[in-house]
């Protein structure tokens, strides 16, 4: 996720004034265990680009409801 999708995505749901990760984001752990699949398992969908988040730091946030998108072999 690029910061200009951040932008646009606080913008289109009113979130200039909230905590945006409280809200928007969850923690690698916390999609683990909604999805039911280790900590690894979201990292690698992260780097692969398979599901939304973002690097602050040394964390990484996925986009709360977030699901691995996979993509199809040709």
């Amino acid at each position: 996720m690029t910061g200009r999708e951040i932008i646009i995505f606080i913008l289109e749901n009113q979130l200039e004034d909230k905590s945006v990760f409280d809200s928007c984001f969850e923690s690698m752990d916390e999609t683990a265990v909604r999805l039911g699949v280790g900590i690894a398992t979201v990292d690698t969908w992260f780097r692969l680009g398979q599901i939304r988040g973002v690097v602050i730091g040394e964390n990484t946030y996925i986009l709360k409801g977030s699901v691995p998108v996979m993509h199809k072999e040709e």
